[in-house]
């Protein structure tokens, strides 16, 4: 449901004395609720929406091929899945790979053996013969993974604040992620598969999609078709959500207005990717996709939803 004003509810965030997390949906009189974060790694394997990038198998007398093909894969995910405003750290084969996949030359930063120049990167890629003690000092968040033994590429976020600091967040990240996943399944506006509940209750979806989730409660009644886009030998954290309108009227014209709410937003909150889309079984959807690597906090904020305007 739109605004009367034809207006679509933008997110606000602030930052309280307590971190919590709102979950408005105002036309169904949703509770408020403050969230306490507290939690453990976890991760499931349910089916992605969309596939990985292909992966390539190698025999011992093709190392060379099996090595050249993991770089292709890797390239081609990171231009695909990562922020086009990362800046990138890697190897001169691997940046040749970027470039030739269309990566801008000043996106890549070249690093050496001893990661010179890794904490003017948010991303790295290295190959398996990099010094992994470095590479665990300075990007210890695995995002994906090509390849094996030595052909092996690991896509990492970089830690600028350090590896201990990078660890703490992430695991009250996570904490946060099952305390808002816990919240919004009470939400009677948005409905999930059996599948789905399990892996939101483990934290394994990314927190944009939860807040881009609580935010679009307010206005439509939705029912979460799939999570998707989890990255190849890595953790899982799926960053996709495709959603089908729940509620009443023409389920293209709910997910036309929300697809333009979506597309309102700013800053974390605006994804990589939305549309309108019919997969194979004919059902219309709306994808929402984010890119990598996920942000860390964002939950230790408020979210709310503008409707000052009000609703119908």
């Amino acid at each position: 449901m739109q605004s009367r004003r034809g207006r679509h509810p933008t997110l606000r965030l602030w930052r309280p004395s307590v971190a919590k997390l709102v979950v408005l949906a105002a036309a169904a009189a949703v509770a408020v609720t403050a969230l306490q974060f507290a939690g453990a790694f976890a991760s499931t394997t349910p089916q992605a929406v969309r596939s990985s990038v292909p992966r390539h198998t190698a025999t011992p007398d093709s190392s060379g091929r099996a090595a050249a093909a993991a770089q292709s894969d890797a390239a081609a995910w990171i231009t695909g899945q990562v922020s086009s405003a990362a800046i990138i750290g890697c190897f001169p084969a691997m940046c040749a790979a970027l470039h030739a996949q269309g990566v801008n030359a000043s996106r890549l930063v070249a690093i050496g053996p001893t990661l010179t120049g890794v904490l003017r990167t948010n991303v790295i890629a290295t190959p398996s013969s990099a010094d992994q003690g470095l590479v665990e000092r300075y990007a210890p968040a695995l995002i994906a993974s090509f390849g094996s033994g030595g052909s092996r590429i690991e896509v990492r976020a970089v830690a600028q604040g350090g590896a201990a600091a990078y660890l703490s967040a992430e695991r009250a990240d996570l904490a946060a992620r099952k305390s808002a996943a816990a919240q919004l399944l009470k939400n009677p506006r948005i409905k999930f598969s059996a599948a789905d509940t399990a892996l939101f209750r483990a934290g394994d979806v990314d927190s944009r999609l939860l807040a881009t989730l609580a935010a679009l409660s307010t206005q439509f009644t939705l029912r979460v078709t799939a999570f998707g886009d989890s990255s190849p030998g890595a953790p899982l954290l799926y960053r996709q959500v495709t959603v089908a309108n729940d509620g009443k009227g023409s389920g293209t014209a709910a997910l036309a207005a929300a697809l333009a709410m979506v597309n309102a937003q700013e800053g974390p909150y605006l994804p990589a990717h939305a549309a309108i889309v019919r997969p194979g079984s004919g059902q219309t959807v709306l994808l929402i996709g984010f890119a990598a690597p996920n942000p860390l906090g964002l939950l230790t904020t408020v979210l709310t939803a503008d409707v000052r305007e009000g609703v119908t």
